[in-house]
């Protein structure tokens, strides 16, 4: 996990990686009924764990980056109870939460890349499967690295709007199972250009269908994207939803 990488942009994320309305009209068809507990794993600012709250789902949302979570609970009503924002490493959230706690978990925006090892992520989905209720769901966004290693494909489309520019490239390394992801992040009002290197674990389907397998998971789909197309080998996406086995 690296902080430094977010911290440095977490006030312009807002600007970076807006809500997502595709993302709640998917969630409205995984989220199991209106009251469910739901948690945000790496929520960043909170854009979306606001979204599903004004929905009238109870959440919880952490993120490892303090700073994102400074500024999610800036955005937050004083009079209301939820969201409740933590900062919190993925990896531990089964000694922070009660056992079978929550309806649902997603993990998105990536996060789960984040973790550099298989170790890392059977910790997680470990964790995660601890804490859902019977027969909860766990739904996780990432990239379809498959692809991308497959057709080494170096650059992402680039993020450009009136307030920023945001370029993302990788850089890959034959002896190496990690990759690097280099972002230039330009503020337009000011001219600040923000770099960053980032190692990210580029986990193939392949390998998250095994160590969902192992953890218990059970009815896993798969989807290319949040408007619910089924994955391809050329989706840039990879969206997974699951269900804690009973």
């Amino acid at each position: 996990m690296s902080e430094h990488f977010y911290t440095s942009i977490a006030k312009y994320y807002p600007h970076i990686f807006p809500l997502n309305p595709q993302q709640v009209k998917f969630l409205s068809t995984i989220l199991p009924y209106n009251g469910a507990r739901v948690m945000d794993v790496g929520c960043a600012t909170g854009e979306l764990t606001f979204a599903l709250t004004r929905f009238g789902f109870p959440i919880w949302a952490f993120d490892f980056d303090a700073e994102m979570i400074e500024m999610a609970q800036y955005g937050k009503s004083e009079e209301t109870m939820f969201p409740i924002f933590e900062q919190l490493d993925m990896r531990l959230m089964d000694l922070h939460y009660p056992e079978a706690f929550f309806d649902t978990i997603i993990c998105f925006g990536n996060t789960l890349v984040h973790l550099l090892n298989d170790k890392a992520i059977r910790q997680f989905l470990l964790a995660a499967y601890k804490v859902l209720s019977l027969d909860g769901t766990l739904t996780i966004q990432i990239l379809n690295y498959q692809h991308i290693l497959e057709h080494q494909i170096k650059s992402l489309p680039p993020i450009d709007n009136e307030q920023v520019s945001f370029i993302r490239s990788y850089e890959f390394k034959e002896t190496q199972k990690l990759i690097d992801f280099n972002t230039q992040l330009t503020i337009k009002s000011t001219g600040q250009v923000i770099q960053n290197t980032v190692k990210l674990y580029p986990i193939t389907q392949g390998r998250l269908q095994e160590l969902l397998d192992e953890t218990g998971f059970k009815d896993i789909q798969y989807f290319g994207s949040f408007a619910s197309e089924p994955l391809q080998t050329n989706s840039l996406q990879l969206i997974v939803s699951c269900k804690k086995n009973v």
